[in-house]
């Protein structure tokens, strides 16, 4: 599958282009793409939760379709449509940050990411992932998440799943594995 969506990357077919990229990202800059979530979510997830949030992350982008109907909400008649692909923009940026975070220096580290961040205007973390900067959309992508705001309460909230009404009387029960 790998092989195909490479091939069909190079031919001069926009559309096919995009594509390929998508369904392989991040490909050579997964290591980058780990690097970056170690940089910038909570070290309380340790090495292993924040691998687990990039790879999730990687799943989102992978999954993007362009063009699908965004939620309108009620009494919105006008539909939204998603926007191109940003795994493009994300595959340029993170080679841009691959140099930097490879080091072991964690000051050279956020000195490059807040500079890249300042260079795509980004000024405020998003609700969701927006395509401005592929770190800002990876933070926007866990901290509206419900393993962040469990983590945040240090309950397990849960908050996008549907629990029904039996036992919501009750308080969430404590994250496993949490003082």
């Amino acid at each position: 599958m790998q092989w195909l969506a490479t091939a069909l990357g190079a031919l001069p077919v926009p559309a096919f282009r995009l594509w390929a990229q998508t369904t392989t990202f991040p490909g050579k800059q997964a290591g980058t793409l780990r690097e970056l979530a170690a940089a910038v979510l909570p070290r309380s997830l340790g090495r292993e939760g924040t691998d687990r949030v990039a790879q999730a992350f990687e799943g989102w982008v992978r999954e993007y379709r362009p063009g699908a109907d965004l939620d309108h909400g009620y009494g919105f008649t006008r539909i939204r449509y998603k926007p191109a692909s940003p795994a493009p923009a994300y595959l340029a940026q993170l080679d841009a940050l691959q140099g930097p975070l490879s080091g072991a220096d964690a000051d050279a580290k956020r000195k490059a990411i807040e500079t890249a961040l300042d260079q795509a205007k980004v000024t405020e973390l998003p609700e969701l992932p927006d395509g401005k900067h592929v770190t800002s959309d990876l933070m926007s992508f866990y901290f509206h998440s419900s393993g962040a705001n469990d983590l945040c309460y240090r309950a397990a909230i849960e908050r996008h799943r549907c629990r029904g009404l039996k036992g919501s009387d009750n308080p969430p029960p404590p994250l496993k594995g949490t003082v």
